[in-house]
């Protein structure tokens, strides 16, 4: 017999309360980082299970009840592992920097974040924070500063609402054909779009703004907006795979990506839609705001829970990588590099200026939240030039400088990342 069967891990869990007979977590939630995770939310809730249901991220069963999660992580999307991303709209565009929706379901379930407390991502990047929050219920607030993404947030979020049956008997052939057509024949003027984060424009108006001012008028005006946006972002995807898959053994014409992309969209669009309705669930409210972490638009003392990760933009060039998107929005490239956390300077500068924002962006994270609130910063140990920087002390100290009551951090290995990433640290820092 083996020692693992001598070991019910889930009385460790939930400090003796009950066993695997009782409480069942996925198959696939073996690191020792998600059991950490797993009992950190479990002990918020253990006093409400039927609550828990809903909530849990790394429990498939409780008491014989299968959790929210399980039929939520049922609706898989391209590239899903388990029960841990790409299910829902998250895997919509695929944007290089996310993080696990799992793992941040179970962090804001660690905040204790419920009854209308906001959750807020200053760095949305694709909107994953948001896109947990609103399925859980709670209302989340996300800051971008790169127009592009903030947009693709508003357009998944917005496609969590679809009304499948009625948006699938508007999709003609012709009006497949029609939409792409629009799209890849769409010249937005260029650098037309300069990021001005200081007006804290919301993404949703911005669309609204390409719709009426770059977008000329066809077939697809008819069709209400969340319509014609999850359609401009299966035609983004499908950019995206020509852009990287052109020259290798997985290359197919724009029009093949769209047409895959699309059948793959719908197929998660009746999935989503099924699902929420099946088990009632009200989404939250959201907003996405175009705007910096180092100013944020709220007020103090408003938000009860921060989950978010910074960009690691002195290792990795973010707008190189989404340049093909930024330039079919017309978006100032430069003027939006000046303003990026960890792309200002050159050299040594853009290390200490790297440093200098991320303080300040701390700093506005600690200022918004309520007392007792928790922001959960998840960072890796980015490697400069062959050397490990190590921020997570760097933060830690920051937030004991900000008279944080309670500061610490887990890690969790990153498994064949090791030339960029050798660890992530999720970093708590409570008010």
């Amino acid at each position: 017999m083996s020692i693992y069967s001598k070991i019910d891990i889930m009385k460790w869990i939930t400090e003796g309360v009950y066993s695997s007979n009782e409480l069942r977590l996925f198959d696939d939630a073996k690191q020792l980082y998600e059991l950490q995770l797993a009992k950190m939310e479990f002990l918020n809730f253990s006093s409400d299970l039927d609550e828990f249901v809903k909530r849990a991220a790394y429990f498939e069963e409780i008491f014989g009840r299968k959790s929210w999660h399980y039929y939520i992580s049922s609706v898989k999307g391209k590239g899903q592992i388990g029960h841990t991303n790409q299910y829902m709209t998250h895997w919509f565009y695929p944007y290089k920097g996310k993080f696990h929706g799992q793992m941040i379901k179970a962090l804001i379930n660690f905040a204790n974040a419920r009854n209308g407390d906001v959750v807020l991502d200053p760095y949305l990047g694709s909107g994953t924070t948001l896109i947990e929050s609103t399925l859980l219920e709670l209302p989340g607030w996300g800051v971008e500063i790169n127009p592009a993404l903030a947009v693709i947030s508003q357009i998944k979020l917005d496609a969590l609402k679809i009304d499948y049956p009625e948006f699938s008997k508007v999709l003609t052939p012709n009006l497949i054909n029609e939409a792409f057509k629009y799209f890849k024949n769409l010249k937005v003027p260029k650098n037309s779009i300069k990021p001005t984060v200081e007006e804290h424009m919301h993404a949703k108006e911005l669309l609204e703004l390409l719709w009426d001012s770059y977008f000329p008028k066809s077939l697809l005006h008819d069709l209400p907006v969340e319509w014609r946006n999850i359609l401009m972002l299966i035609y983004l995807h499908a950019l995206s795979d020509y852009t990287y898959l052109k020259g290798t053994r997985k290359e197919k014409t724009l029009q093949e990506f769209f047409h895959q992309n699309l059948k793959d969209y719908l197929k998660t669009l009746n999935g989503a839609y099924e699902i929420i309705n099946r088990l009632g669930i009200r989404l939250g409210k959201y907003e996405v705001i175009i705007g910096s972490t180092l100013s944020l638009p709220y007020r103090d003392n408003t938000v009860k829970a921060i989950v978010t990760s910074p960009p690691y933009s002195i290792a990795l060039d973010y707008i190189k990588n989404d340049e093909h998107l930024l330039t079919y929005f017309g978006i100032d490239i430069s003027a939006l590099r000046d303003q990026m956390i960890g792309l200002k300077g050159k050299g040594k500068e853009k290390l200490i200026l790297y440093e200098k924002d991320l303080k300040k962006s701390i700093e506005e994270m600690i200022r918004v939240l309520k007392p007792g609130g928790w922001a959960i910063i998840v960072l890796g140990d980015i490697s400069i030039n062959g050397t490990r920087t190590n921020f997570k002390e760097k933060i830690l100290n920051w937030g004991k400088e900000l008279g944080c009551q309670e500061t610490f951090a887990l890690e969790r290995a990153i498994l064949g990342g090791f030339a960029r990433l050798r660890f992530e640290y999720l970093i708590f820092l409570q008010k």
